[in-house]
């Protein structure tokens, strides 16, 4: 058996069907290709995506192309692709806690958050938010497989970020704050039928990544380890709750 064999059978399991999963994807123009090096961005809202394609990737690298500024370009290769010429690119994106990326849409539209908590199914029926809202597993998974290479995290961009920026030979460099929305910890913003509502919006992302729902209070230094343990068991709890018999998200929210 070749030395690669197990490594070979790994990436073509995790890139079957990638191709036309790609060609029918409900976000398309969040999909950012460069064929030298090959790696494909998967480029959710509210996930830094302007600080890391606008504001590093693309002054770095030549032939970054994509649906917005490269329609042409990017509907031929689209249409070109296939599985096999797939498994040659670095797939990579970025998730961030559910919780605090749906406080941060809500800041970035400027709609209070109960207000948008309140009215969400008819907001989520507007493309704008829609996008925005996404469950960030479209992006990293296909029918339940992951076929992302490297998941960054949100919450620890920038040493995440500095490991993809190395398999792509680019020298690191410091993502700066673009687009950033200004808004207290998101904990603060939830009632306790508010954060089942999100965790049940958002299973697949929780049960794909781990996140918990965290109180502002157990990230302070003051914060009793009682309560920390406290509030940490109620959080999974919860993820338990949602995820148990939890199904494929669609592409739109409801």
């Amino acid at each position: 058996m070749p030395e690669n064999e197990s490594w070979i059978v790994e990436v073509e399991s995790k890139k079957k069907g990638l191709a036309t999963y790609l060609r029918t994807h409900v976000h398309t123009s969040g999909i950012i290709v460069c064929e030298e090096p090959k790696f494909i961005y998967m480029k959710p809202a509210k996930t830094a995506g302007t600080s890391i394609l606008r504001a590093t990737l693309e002054p770095e690298i030549q032939g970054i192309f994509h649906r917005k500024d490269h329609p042409a370009t990017f509907d031929a290769w689209l249409r070109r692709i296939t599985d096999e010429e797939l498994n040659n690119y670095h797939v990579f994106s970025v998730v961030r806690n559910p919780w605090d990326r749906f406080v941060s849409a809500s800041s970035y539209f400027g709609i209070p958050f109960d207000d948008f908590m309140n009215g969400i199914n008819e907001h989520l029926k507007k493309e704008d938010i829609n996008i925005h809202c996404l469950s960030l597993s479209l992006y990293t998974h296909n029918n339940g497989v992951q076929f992302a290479d490297t998941i960054c995290r949100f919450e620890c961009l920038q040493p995440d970020f500095n490991l993809v920026l190395d398999r792509l030979g680019v020298k690191r460099k410091t993502l700066p704050f673009v687009n950033r929305s200004s808004h207290k910890h998101y904990s603060t913003y939830y009632s306790s039928a508010q954060q089942e509502r999100v965790a049940e919006l958002y299973k697949n992302d929780i049960r794909n990544f781990g996140y918990v729902f965290e109180s502002a209070l157990a990230n302070t230094p003051e914060a009793e380890p009682g309560v920390r343990k406290r509030l940490f068991s109620a959080a999974g709890r919860l993820v338990d709750l949602v995820t148990r018999n939890g199904s494929p998200a669609s592409h739109r929210l409801h």
